[in-house]
C-alpha cells in the first residue's frame, strides 16, 4: 500500500533573509528535495530514471503560505504521489515545524516525464505504478490562474544563467526561477511582505549562457504576474503569479 514520505530539514542561518525568515525559495528549495527523497524511496527518482532514458520535469506547481518560519530551525516535509493523469503525474506536500500540529504550507503539482532521446513526454503510468498512488484530496484546489498581462512591466530585471544554475538534466534547476521571480518585485513589496501564494507554470527549459528576462506585472492589491523569457527566443519559458501578505 502507498505510504506518505516525511523528510526532515534543518533551516541554517545562511538560507535566512535579511529579516531572519526563510525565504520563498527555501521553501521551494525543500520541496523539490522532499520529492525527491520520496521518488528514491519508490524506485523513481531521477538518477534512476536517467539510467533508462528519461528524466522528471516539473510543470505547474501551486504553493501557499500561512505562516513563515524564523530563525535556525528544524521543519518536516510531507510529500506523496497524489495522481496519474495521462502524462502527468501529480504530488502533493504538507510543510510544518516538529512537534507542531498545525502545517505552515501546503502545495500541489504537477510533473511530465520525458523521453531524453525523443524530447517528448511519455505516458507516466507506464512506468510509475498505481500502487504508489496515495489518493487523498488534493492540498491546493485553486483554478491555476490566468497569466494575461497589460501595459508595461513594473519591474524588469535580468539574470545571465550561471553553471551554479544547473541541474543533473544539464537545465536550470527549477529553484533558480524562483529566486529570479522574488528578485524581480519592487524592493519595499520584498522588504515588508512575505509571499503567501505561488502559482509557477514551466514553459521550456533554460540552458547555461542564456540571459533571462523577467516582466513583473502589478495585477490585483499585493499580487503580480511575472513573465519570464530568454533574449533571442520566442515565447515565454515561465509564468508566474505571486501574492504578498504585509509582515504584522
Amino acid at each position: 500500500m502507498a505510504q506518505k514520505g516525511v523528510y526532515s530539514f534543518a533551516l541554517k542561518s545562511y538560507q535566512l533573509d535579511q529579516r531572519g525568515r526563510m525565504p520563498v525559495w527555501i521553501i521551494f528549495q525543500n520541496l523539490q528535495e522532499a520529492a525527491e527523497y520520496n521518488a528514491v524511496d519508490l524506485g523513481f527518482d531521477t538518477e534512476t530514471l536517467l539510467q533508462r532514458g528519461l528524466t522528471w520535469v516539473l510543470s505547474r506547481l501551486q504553493l501557499r503560505v500561512t505562516s513563515v518560519p524564523r530563525g535556525r530551525q528544524g521543519m518536516e516535509v510531507e510529500t506523496w504521489p497524489s495522481d496519474i493523469v495521462s502524462r502527468f503525474a501529480h504530488r502533493d506536500f504538507r510543510l510544518r515545524l516538529p512537534g507542531e500540529e498545525e502545517y505552515f504550507a501546503v502545495a500541489s503539482s504537477a510533473w511530465i516525464m520525458l523521453d531524453l532521446q525523443k524530447m517528448r513526454p511519455v505516458t507516466v503510468a507506464t512506468y510509475l505504478p498505481e500502487h504508489h498512488v496515495v489518493h487523498c484530496p488534493r492540498m491546493v484546489t485553486d483554478p491555476f490562474p490566468s497569466f494575461d498581462t497589460q501595459g508595461e512591466p513594473e519591474v524588469l530585471t535580468e539574470f545571465r544563467v550561471r553553471r551554479s544554475d544547473l541541474d543533473l538534466n544539464d537545465h536550470v534547476n527549477n529553484v533558480h526561477y524562483v529566486e529570479w521571480l522574488a528578485e524581480a518585485v519592487p524592493e519595499q513589496l520584498w522588504r515588508n511582505s512575505d509571499v503567501s501564494a505561488l502559482d509557477v507554470e514551466y514553459k521550456r527549459a533554460v540552458k547555461y549562457g542564456d540571459t533571462v528576462t523577467v516582466s513583473t506585472y502589478p495585477t490585483e492589491h499585493h499580487a503580480y504576474i511575472h513573465r519570464m523569457a530568454v533574449a533571442g527566443q520566442p515565447g515565454d519559458v515561465l509564468r508566474a503569479r505571486t501574492v504578498w501578505k504585509p509582515l504584522p
